[in-house]
């Protein structure tokens, strides 16, 4: 078997008025040193998320999910979202259907993964992976390495790629600290293409707080997937990773 062996390690709410002022010149997702240039335009065209039970709006009531509430505004810009998250999922299953997953490892899910958004033929992909990683025992390397292939990978055929940051949940403290240390690597690898979501979903203790909690520990009540929709918005809206008008 051939492949890749993988290293170990409408307008709504907020609206999207006013964009044209808030474009600026720089690179999309660009680590830092990279000379700017130009985000790309994603508007018109097709998105494609790629993500675990939050995308999917669990914790949410009715249509408040944060997926499904983008998804709602996007015709305003010409633009549509096809969610193929799948709940419970990791990044390994985000990878090309190529790759071979170490022992012990989920394979690529055929209909959930990088090649199944590119077959859509997307302008922009998003990937929302908040915590099942860490929860599930995967190390900070193995999440950041499998969120950086699918990144490339996409890149590569020229779609842009937004990346959101983890989410705080019920774990230990080193449980937690990973979830920090993930965050800070993929903020050095997405650069302006980077949504950190941990800052205002967490409470005190650095767990999701009470008043942004579905009642699990682990999932966004209706307030946590407002506070991520509103940060996707104004990573979208800022004109630092992408461009959504001419």
């Amino acid at each position: 078997m051939t492949g890749t062996r993988w290293s170990a390690m409408r307008r709504g709410p907020g609206g999207w008025g006013g964009l044209a002022l808030a474009l600026m010149l720089s690179a999309c997702g660009g680590g830092g040193g990279e000379p700017a240039t130009e985000p790309p335009q994603v508007t018109p065209g097709r998105w494609v998320l790629l993500g675990s039970s939050t995308a999917l709006g669990a914790g949410a009531t009715g249509r408040q999910g944060w997926a499904q509430q983008l998804a709602a505004e996007l015709p305003a810009l010409g633009a549509s979202l096809s969610n193929l998250a799948v709940g419970g999922s990791t990044t390994y299953a985000a990878r090309p259907s190529g790759d071979l997953p170490p022992a012990g490892r989920a394979a690529p899910d055929p209909a959930g993964n990088v090649d199944a958004a590119l077959a859509l033929a997307p302008r922009l992909l998003l990937l929302a992976y908040p915590g099942n990683d860490t929860a599930l025992g995967l190390s900070a390397d193995e999440t950041v390495a499998n969120l950086g292939r699918v990144r490339a990978h996409a890149q590569a055929r020229g779609v842009a790629v937004l990346v959101l940051g983890t989410q705080p949940r019920q774990l230990s403290e080193a449980g937690l600290a990973r979830l920090a240390e993930i965050d800070r690597r993929l903020a050095r690898l997405a650069g302006e293409c980077f949504v950190e979501l941990r800052s205002g979903l967490a409470g005190p203790d650095g767990r999701l707080a009470v008043d942004r909690d579905a009642g699990d520990g682990v999932h966004p009540n209706d307030a946590g997937h407002a506070l991520i929709l509103a940060r996707v918005r104004a990573r979208l809206r800022s004109g630092r990773c992408v461009r959504l008008g001419p």
